[in-house]
């Protein structure tokens, strides 16, 4: 019985394995769909244009590449089309300007039908009338089912597209060039006008446009003369326009082919119009600023954009009904510097106007130096506040340098008292022994009194002398002169002479080019750099001296000079200085005495290399410290 229970156990056990086999089984399906999809999902826009077949749009352009008309209508078709990246685009040039005939455009056509066989389009714009009629002519033998959409014609003639059968084929946007707000233009710009001269050629498109201009020749006739200009030529024209005349203008409409049958490009035509010394209103963005005085203008370029978004809304909706449209894409336009020449006014008009070649106002003119202000301004605004800060910083630490100096100065005051007490000890003595002989002499000749107060005369000007390099000392340099080094050595060594005498320490000075030791710097402040080594290097020897009462001090002052630079080195015996002190020996307020200030060596350093542009060094040297300190020698020394 156990035996038979335990063999059904074992069975609802396979059973639940199995169940959880087959969950997990379906459950990981289950996920690695979720992620399949997701997937999709996630690519689905990234492939959608390359799955998708592309619209494919031909466009005829009646010109070549180059004429600026056509190149900027096309440019606004592609700045539309452009952003929908399921749309490529074709352009085939027929080139009418320079080449117009009969058997040239069934040459085309053979070449076309060639070119375009086995291929489809969804859509055929074309650009001017000649892709146009063209278009229509030939349209059994070039296309199939292909729509066809035109744009930059002026007239549209409903009943040429029926005799052609395609008028379901047939949509477009119309050029309308502002020919009567130009006669209105003109009209109250220039009120006083007699004569206005109209250029317009003799081509397709001139013919179209003839067909307004007559009725309003016919409207203005009675009120100034009108000269209708069809057939003549560049040559022509510009003698004939040459002389100034107030009461006459010019309305340029088109000139690309002349009397000569000559097609004209457009820079010749822009150099005519510019030569032309009567203000020249004109319909199209072509010429203004290059010779045109402006007018209402066509907007070539938005017409492009126009076209574009009629093709687009034709690609999205096939079945869309044919659709004629008029672009009004108008602006007033004006040559600032013709205006000014010719002295009109177009403010008359009370329109909305804008200025091509206008005055520059600052802001214009200086357009890159502004833009490259504003971009670096944050930076120079830092740069600002750094240097006020480093000013600052710099008129603060050259006032405490300049206390710090006086302070150093007073500081080797006592040591200079000391010296000035040694020195005048013997001149004292000498003047009492003098006294005391002169008042026990009983008879005095007047030689023996002169000798008397000489003797006393030359001990007091040595005392005097004495005070007199003291004053020198204490007294700051006001500005840099040119000096001796040798010189403010001798004063410096005179100053502490006798201290040295009375603590038996000889100074010996070591001169090798006596010829090149001129100098540029403050005289008193280097005494006292040299001063302050000269004293830290006694206190050192009499150090020493404790120690040994024989020991003999000596203080070695060298100088030597080189073509560009002056050398000092000042050692003594009194035993160097203690490795972990020489690295810091010039640091403020650093000292390894006892009663020491720390500022003595630091003042020096600040003094040689901050305010003589020097430099200083220190090193242990046999038995002592050696002092290294170079300076700029001036051009005269280097010249020598």
């Amino acid at each position: 019985m156990m035996e038979l229970l335990f063999q059904k156990k074992n069975y609802f056990d396979d059973i639940i394995n199995l169940s959880y086999c087959i969950v997990f089984y379906y459950k990981g399906f289950y996920m690695f769909m979720k992620i399949v999809l997701l997937l999709v999902l996630i690519f689905h826009d990234l492939f959608a244009d390359t799955l998708k077949q592309k619209s494919q749009v031909l466009i005829i352009n009646s010109f070549h590449k180059g004429f600026q008309w056509s190149d900027e209508l096309i440019n606004g078709v592609e700045k539309v089309l452009s952003k929908n990246r399921s749309i490529d685009t074709t352009i085939l040039y027929m080139d009418s300007k320079r080449v117009n005939s009969l058997e040239y455009y069934d040459k085309l056509k053979d070449l076309y039908k060639l070119q375009l066989k086995n291929r489809k389009y969804d859509l055929v714009l074309l650009v001017d009338k000649f892709a146009y009629e063209f278009a229509l002519n030939n349209y059994d033998d070039l296309f199939t089912t292909e729509r066809l959409v035109f744009s930059g014609i002026e007239r549209f003639d409903s009943l040429l597209v029926q005799r052609f059968g395609l008028e379901e084929k047939i949509s477009g946007i119309l050029e309308r060039r502002a020919i009567r707000e130009i006669f209105l233009t003109i009209d109250k710009m220039m009120p006083n006008l007699k004569k206005l001269h109209i250029i317009n050629d003799f081509t397709v498109n001139g013919n179209d446009t003839d067909v307004i201009l007559q009725k309003l020749i016919s409207k203005y006739k009675n009120k100034y003369k009108i000269n209708y200009i069809r057939y003549s030529n560049i040559d022509t024209l510009k003698k004939k326009f040459s002389v100034y005349r107030e009461d006459e203008a010019v309305f340029f409409i088109r000139f690309y082919i002349d009397l000569d049958n000559k097609f004209r490009k457009n820079y010749e035509i822009a150099s005519m119009i510019d030569s032309f010394n009567l203000p020249t209103f004109s319909t199209d963005s072509l010429f203004v600023g290059k010779g045109s005085l402006g007018g209402k203008i066509v907007l070539i370029e938005k017409l492009g954009e126009n076209t574009g978004k009629l093709l687009l809304r034709l690609l999205r909706n096939k079945k869309e009904s044919p659709i004629i449209m008029i672009d009004d894409s108008h602006a007033y336009i004006f040559d600032y510097e013709k205006i000014k020449k010719f002295g009109l006014d177009p403010t008359v008009l009370k329109e909305e106007i804008s200025y091509i070649n206008g005055p520059l106002s600052f802001l214009d003119e200086n357009r890159d130096l502004v833009n490259t202000v504003f971009i670096i301004s944050p930076f120079l605004l830092l740069l600002i506040i750094v240097l006020i800060f480093n000013l600052q910083l710099k008129i603060k630490n050259t006032k405490n340098q300049e206390f710090i100096i006086q302070q150093s100065k007073l500081a080797e005051i006592g040591e200079i008292i000391s010296s000035i007490a040694h020195q005048w000890k013997e001149p004292l003595i000498e003047i009492s022994t003098l006294v005391q002989s002169y008042i026990g002499t009983s008879k005095k000749t007047k030689e023996e009194d002169e000798k008397y107060i000489d003797e006393v005369m030359f001990q007091i000007y040595y005392m005097t002398e004495t005070i007199n390099n003291f004053q020198d000392f204490i007294k700051p340099s006001s500005k840099k002169t040119n000096f001796n080094i040798k010189i403010a050595i001798v004063k410096m060594i005179n100053i502490v002479e006798h201290n040295m005498k009375y603590n038996y320490i000889d100074i010996n000075i070591n001169i090798k080019d006596e010829k090149k030791l001129i100098i540029l710097g403050y005289h008193n402040e280097l005494m006292q750099s040299l001063l302050n080594i000269v004293n830290n290097a006694k206190d050192s020897i009499l150090k020493k001296k404790m120690l040994s009462e024989k020991f003999k001090g000596e203080i070695n002052i060298d100088i030597f000079s080189t073509q560009y630079y002056v050398q000092i080195e000042i050692n003594d015996n009194g035993g160097g200085i203690e490795k972990k002190d020489i690295k810091r020996i010039f640091d403020p307020y650093y000292t390894t005495k006892r009663k020491g200030h720390g500022i003595g060596l630091y003042m020096t350093k600040v003094i040689i290399e901050d305010k003589m542009q020097g430099q200083i060094t220190v090193s242990n040297k046999e038995n002592g410290a050696n002092f290294i300190i170079r300076l700029e020698l001036v051009n005269e020394n280097s010249a020598s």
